[in-house]
């Protein structure tokens, strides 16, 4: 059986590879079943963002971008490293930040936008649509 490590690996390579991002959708049942609860109450779903991190090697990144009840966004960030592939270390706040200095600022940048692959390692699946009650 794949590790979460693996299995979020292989749908990042394989949204990077296609350019297409609809395998990021996976990505919040995965970390139900890890038991990480996603925000329902307080939060709509607008994003789900991979990232490889550049200051680290062999980790990747999940980000989870909500639009909170009063408007703003904010991003709830978890770690996974194949060092200890079945570990999901949540980040709140601007916890992240601190430990990868390169993603100052992201935790509650207010830009929205649909760009799905930026040159940073990163790719994007925009939800708002399918997220709007």
């Amino acid at each position: 059986m794949m590790t979460i490590f693996d299995q979020v690996k292989s749908i990042h390579e394989r949204a990077v590879e296609t350019q297409d991002a609809s395998a990021l959708r996976e990505i919040p049942a995965m970390l139900n079943r890890q038991g990480i609860k996603c925000r329902e109450k307080d939060g709509q779903l607008l994003w789900t963002n991979l990232s490889v991190p550049t200051s680290v090697g062999e980790t990747i990144t999940i980000g989870l971008r909500y639009r909170k009840q009063d408007q703003t966004l904010t991003e709830d960030i978890f770690e996974l490293s194949k060092n200890n592939p079945e570990m999901v270390t949540p980040y709140y706040k601007d916890q992240y930040q601190t430990v990868h200095p390169e993603y100052k600022g992201t935790h509650k940048f207010q830009g929205a936008g649909a760009q799905s692959f930026t040159t940073v390692n990163t790719c994007c699946l925009y939800l708002g649509s399918e997220n709007v009650s």
